[in-house]
This record gives structure tokens, C-alpha cells and sequence, in this order.
């Protein structure tokens, strides 16, 4: 699903205080125009930029909340800096949430990036881009350098070990060296300090500065090719890279198998030392390849409509696949609505899936909204149901 280019914000500028007046005005306009429905809200600054965006099941109730708000507290810290409040409505409690995922993305708020608090240290294995991929882990979901990420995990230095032990046992870089990731353009008429010598595309331009050391050990260790000095060859290295891909997509377990073969004919050579080395290296591959399998598993399960009810009983479908948002339309009640209905039903779930095998990295974030909502809400499962109905079975409950 497409998602706006996030507004930058910058973030250690706190944005200038609003007067006493000016709240109380802001009060009169909540108090007599919002009402107490599902939906999401945003706190503007002087220059119209927004600051803060909030949700609620019932809006009038948590936007009142604010003015209620005393000294150092949450509420309090926000309205000082609110010259403009403006709300929405959502269908229900679970569109409200969703919306306000999308809004924080675009906007970047001040002050939601400044209170975000994990409930606990987390890490994601990204997949870069450019001419010269490598791997990394990265502390948020949406690191500009990845064209894919995969976590969250939450045992980060076990983490590190093992993307770097899948680096070393594949021939892929780990560094963060040229970390600007070049998606479009030749590398070589950026400047680019990776290269390949046998690749026009990504050597540097006559006359410019080469690297002729090293940036670590890995190169002298033989467990990467060295693209810091133009060493390697370029299609090697590109296999390489397409062969971590479908190990993080859950389609291989190549980088395993390679490791396992490697370990056994160190020993059969009587090699032990060098066996011990793969071998740790083989455990660590292991644990993340089983972590990569079940993430996947959780994507695969989160495909199917979502029958929540709004206001006034009022039945909206959510269309999910694989854990992310495609559609919301009310629940149909004439011959003709159903029809429509089972047409946007099979174009969303049996047509091409434009993320691909993997969650968009920008969606990242929003499939794990999906599985948390049913997770802290266990009884809201009985409102799913399977992605497509068939005229042969009845509609039963999607298992999640």
C-alpha cells in the first residue's frame, strides 16, 4: 500500500508556546464541535505544521482530556505548544488506530517522535540497496538505506552475531561503509566509494580517489569480497546477494546448507579449528533462519476480512492481506453492494500482490498494528473471516 513521503521535521527544534487565550479558545472549539465517536486528531503548530497526532474511540472525551491536563504531564506538554486542533472521524476503534499509523508516517510529529518509548530494545536485519548491497541491522522500521526489512527481534546482540555470521558465511558486506543507499542512477557518477573493477557501472570516474585499504579484517579473512577496494568480481557478489534475499523472503535455505557442507569437509580435511569456526557460525545462521521462517508464517496467517462494528452497530469490512490494510468498505446489504463486494474480494486477494513475498518496508509498522490489535483484543479473531468466500463452503473464521 503506497504511503506518502514522510513531511522531515527537525525534531530538536520544540515548537513555540501558545498563550492561555488561545487554549480556551481552542477549548470553546472542541467542547462545542467534536463529538465523542471514533477517530484521530492533530495538533498543529503556529506555521501549521503538526505536531502531535492522537487517536481515540471516543475523540470529544480524550481531546477534552488535554485542558484537564496539569504541569509536567503529557496532555499539558502538547496544548502548550497547539495553535490549531483538527480531528477526523474514523468507521471504528481499529480504523482510528490505522489512520493514525498513516498520519504519524507522513508527518513525522514532533512530539510523537520525542515520546516514543519501546517496551522493550528491538532490531531489524535491513537488506540494502544500490550497486554493492550489504546487510545491516537497524534500530527502526523505517531506515532510509533498506529496500527490505525483516523483524522485529528482540535478543539484538544475538542478532548482530548472526547477520553478521549470514555476512561472513555468504561474502556480504556488513559495514556501513557508503551507507548512502543510491537506488537510481549509475554509482559511478555519484562517487561512489564501493566498486567492483569489472563492473563499468559502479567504478569510480577517471582521476577520483580509490580506497586501496581494506575498511576491516573480513576482506584479509576471505569472508568478503572487498568492494571498499574494487576487489571481487561483480556477478559473485550479485548471486550472493539474491541468495540472502530468498533467505530473508523464507523461500531458501541455501546460506544453511552452504555452511553445513563447508563444516563437514573442514573436518573430514581434519581442518577442527576451522570446522569449530563454521560451526559456531552455522548455529547462529540457524537461529535466524528459524526467526526469518516464523515471521513469515505470521505474515502468511494474517489474510482475511475483518467484520468490525462502529457506532451504531454499523459493520465495516477490512480487507487484510498479509498483515497489512488493502480495503475498507461497509458490510453489504443488497444483492447488488454483495456482488461489488465479491469483486473487490477476489481483486485484493487472489490478484497479483504488488508488495511481492516480502511486507513493503514502509508497511512494516502497520502489520504489526494488525497482529497486535488481535493479540490484546483476542475476541475480536470471531469477527474475522476467510479472505474469500467459495460457493462451495461456508464462511467460517479465518484461523489467526
Amino acid at each position: 500500500m503506497d504511503t506518502p513521503a514522510p513531511q522531515r521535521t527537525r525534531l530538536h527544534a520544540r515548537p513555540p508556546q501558545s498563550t492561555p487565550t488561545h487554549r480556551k479558545q481552542l477549548r470553546a472549539l472542541v467542547r462545542e464541535g467534536c463529538e465523542n465517536r471514533p477517530g484521530v486528531y492533530r495538533m498543529l503548530g503556529p506555521t501549521g505544521t503538526v505536531i502531535y497526532v492522537g487517536q481515540s474511540r471516543v475523540l470529544r472525551t480524550r481531546l477534552m482530556s488535554y485542558f484537564r491536563a496539569k504541569g509536567r504531564d503529557k496532555g499539558a506538554r502538547i496544548l502548550r505548544h497547539a495553535f490549531q486542533i483538527e480531528w477526523e472521524y474514523t468507521n471504528t476503534e481499529f480504523g482510528a488506530l490505522l489512520r493514525e499509523l498513516r498520519l504519524i508516517k507522513q508527518y513525522r510529529p514532533h512530539f510523537n517522535s520525542m515520546m516514543v518509548q519501546d517496551e522493550w530494545p528491538r532490531a531489524y536485519v535491513a537488506l540494502t540497496g544500490g550497486t554493492v548491497p550489504g546487510l545491516r541491522v537497524v534500530a527502526r522500521s523505517d531506515d532510509p538505506g533498506a529496500i527490505a526489512l525483516f523483524g522485529p527481534f528482540r535478543r539484538v546482540a544475538q542478532l548482530r552475531e548472526a547477520v553478521r555470521a549470514l555476512a561472513e558465511g555468504t561474502g556480504l558486506r556488513d559495514c556501513v561503509h557508503d551507507d548512502v543507499v543510491r537506488i537510481t542512477g549509475s554509482a559511478a557518477s555519484r562517487g561512489s566509494t564501493l566498486w567492483f573493477d569489472d563492473d563499468p557501472t559502479s567504478r569510480p570516474k577517471r582521476g577520483a580517489s580509490r580506497t586501496r585499504a581494506p575498511g576491516c579484517l573480513r576482506h584479509e579473512l576471505g569472508t568478503c569480497a572487498g568492494p571498499c577496494i574494487g576487489a571481487g568480481a561483480s556477478q559473485p557478489y550479485r548471486d550472493a546477494a539474491v541468495a540472502v534475499r530468498a533467505f530473508l523472503d523464507g523461500r531458501s535455505d541455501a546460506p544453511v546448507r552452504t555452511l553445513e557442507a563447508a563444516m563437514h569437509a573442514a573436518a573430514e580435511q581434519l581442518a577442527f579449528e576451522r570446522a569449530a569456526v563454521i560451526r559456531d557460525r552455522l548455529a547462529l545462521v540457524s537461529w535466524l533462519h528459524e526467526r526469518v521462517q516464523n515471521f513469515h508464517a505470521n505474515v502468511d496467517r494474517l489474510t482475511f476480512r475483518y467484520h468490525a462494528v462502529g457506532p451504531g452497530e454499523q459493520e465495516w469490512v477490512y480487507f487484510v492481506r498479509r498483515g497489512t490494510v488493502r480495503a475498507e468498505v461497509p458490510a453489504p446489504k443488497t444483492p447488488e453492494e454483495r456482488a461489488a463486494f465479491r469483486e473487490l474480494a477476489t481483486k485484493v486477494f487472489t490478484g497479483p500482490d504488488p508488495s511481492g513475498a516480502d511486507i513493503p518496508t514502509h508497511d512494516l509498522d502497520e502489520f504489526y498494528l494488525v497482529a497486535s490489535w488481535f493479540r490484546r483484543r483476542p475476541n475480536e479473531k470471531a469477527r474475522t473471516r476467510v479472505a474469500v468466500r467459495t460457493a462451495t463452503r461456508r464462511e467460517t473464521p479465518s484461523p489467526t
